[in-house]
């Protein structure tokens, strides 16, 4: 059995930052079991907070804040001050918004008064058809609760997508990785066992691989 750490992304609301943290996504995949067996032993996956949090603030958060909505000088929406939690099978983002809804009216802004508030949102850690993923999206905890319906959906789609594996894409990539080319189908693919608690998401896997 061999025991790996390694780090997912988080995803974005915007076309051009999902692209990029799609981009990585695939590098960062085809590295994350350097350390496991190619044999239909059982293997873990762990992917602690820390790995989350590491690549969320480098790839979505690179100036320090996360824009929802193309900014302009009158109207924003971006998170900031991220942290990830990971605690009885959930995954929690927790962050500051900031926003505002003005209008530009010559060299001022009408109407639309900035605000900060601060939020908790999670999802549950999932196996499903060769993918580790969140479902059940909510918003644990908001201070101003005046937002919530504007928000529920933006914030649904990030945090939906802070761990998206894709398991079997991910063993057929390192199978092959630094090796001569090769067609690898990875035939089974089974996760025993899948908790999220104490800050760490593992999974207990097997699988059988056939290279053509």
């Amino acid at each position: 059995m061999t025991r790996h750490e390694s780090k997912t992304m988080l995803p974005v609301v915007t076309p051009t930052l999902r692209s990029r943290i799609t981009r990585h996504a695939q590098l960062l995949i085809a590295t994350l079991f350097v350390a496991i067996s190619p044999l239909a032993h059982a293997n873990d996956l762990v992917v602690t907070h820390t790995a989350l949090l590491a690549v969320l603030k480098d790839q979505a958060f690179r100036t320090g804040r996360l824009d929802l909505v193309p900014p302009t000088p009158c109207a924003f929406a971006y998170l900031e001050s991220p942290l990830i939690v990971i605690a009885k099978g959930r995954v929690a983002l927790a962050a500051r918004l900031t926003g505002r809804a003005g209008v530009p009216a010559g060299n001022q802004c009408v109407g639309g008064l900035g605000d900060s508030i601060d939020i908790v949102a999670s999802g549950r850690a999932f196996y499903r058809d060769g993918r580790i993923g969140l479902d059940d999206l909510r918003i644990d905890q908001l201070s101003n609760e005046f937002y919530r319906a504007l928000l529920a959906p933006m914030l649904q789609v990030v945090v939906g997508r802070v761990v998206d594996i894709d398991l079997r894409k991910a063993v057929r990539d390192m199978l092959v990785a630094g090796k001569v080319p090769l067609t690898v189908d990875v035939e089974e693919l089974d996760v025993s066992r899948l908790v999220a608690e104490d800050n760490r998401i593992e999974a207990t896997f097997r699988f059988r691989a056939v290279a053509r």
